[in-house]
C-alpha cells in the first residue's frame, strides 16, 4: 500500500514538473512578418512628439503597397507631428480572426477620409492591433491585414495613397490588458494616428 502511494506521488510529481517546464515562453522582441525585409519597428505611443520616427509601411520604402498601389517615400512622413488622440473615437473594431471592416465601422473610416480631404497637408498612419490569442507572428500578420483593409477603404473614399502609412503592432499594445472576451474585443482594432506638418 505504501509503495503504491509512493509511485502515485512520483507520477504526480513528474506530471507537475512537465507542466511547469512545458509552459509557453514568449520570445523577446518582435517577430518579423514573412516576406518583409528587416524587422518591424515604429513610433512609440504617447503624446504629440516633435520628430516622428520613420513609419514603416507595408511595402518597400517609396515603392508599392500590396495590390500595386504606389506609396510616398518614408521621408515624406518624417518630422511630422503625431497626434494619436485626435481620431481616438474613430477606432475601427474587428471580429475575432477577421480583417474585414464591419459595416457598423465604415462610418468611422468615412469621418477620417472626410477630415483628410478637407485638410490636404495632413496625413494618417493606420495601426493594426490584435488580441493576445494566436502566435506573435500570426498576430503581427493579422494586424497588418487589418491596417491594409482600412487603408483600402480610405483609398476608395478618395484619400491619396501618398498620405497613408500602415503599421502592425500585433498583440504588443493592448488597449485593455484583461484576458477575457471584453478585453479582447477592445484589442482587435485599427487606430488612426493624425500626422501634421510642423508649423
Amino acid at each position: 500500500m505504501k509503495r503504491s502511494n509512493l509511485i502515485q506521488f512520483l507520477i504526480l510529481g513528474l506530471i507537475l514538473a512537465a507542466g511547469v517546464t512545458g509552459c509557453k515562453k514568449r520570445p523577446m522582441g518582435p517577430t518579423p512578418i514573412p516576406g518583409r525585409t528587416g524587422p518591424p519597428s515604429g513610433a512609440q505611443p504617447g503624446p504629440i512628439i516633435e520628430k516622428a520616427p520613420a513609419i514603416p509601411g507595408s511595402g518597400q520604402v517609396g515603392t508599392v503597397e500590396p495590390g500595386g498601389t504606389p506609396t510616398a517615400p518614408l521621408s515624406e512622413f518624417e518630422n511630422m507631428l503625431m497626434d494619436p488622440e485626435f481620431f481616438k473615437s474613430e477606432t475601427v473594431y474587428f471580429d475575432f480572426d477577421r480583417s474585414a471592416v464591419k459595416p457598423s465601422e465604415l462610418s468611422k473610416v468615412q469621418k477620417v477620409a472626410d477630415f483628410l480631404k478637407s485638410n490636404q497637408n495632413d496625413k494618417v498612419k493606420v495601426d493594426g492591433h490584435c488580441d493576445e490569442r494566436g502566435t506573435e507572428e500570426y498576430n503581427r500578420s493579422l494586424g497588418e491585414r487589418r491596417a491594409l483593409e482600412v487603408r483600402e477603404h480610405l483609398l476608395r473614399l478618395g484619400v491619396s495613397s501618398e498620405r497613408i502609412r500602415t503599421m502592425s503592432y500585433g498583440e504588443d499594445m493592448p488597449a485593455d490588458p484583461g484576458h477575457n472576451e471584453g478585453a479582447w474585443a477592445k484589442n482587435r482594432r485599427a487606430e488612426f494616428v493624425l500626422l501634421k506638418p510642423k508649423p
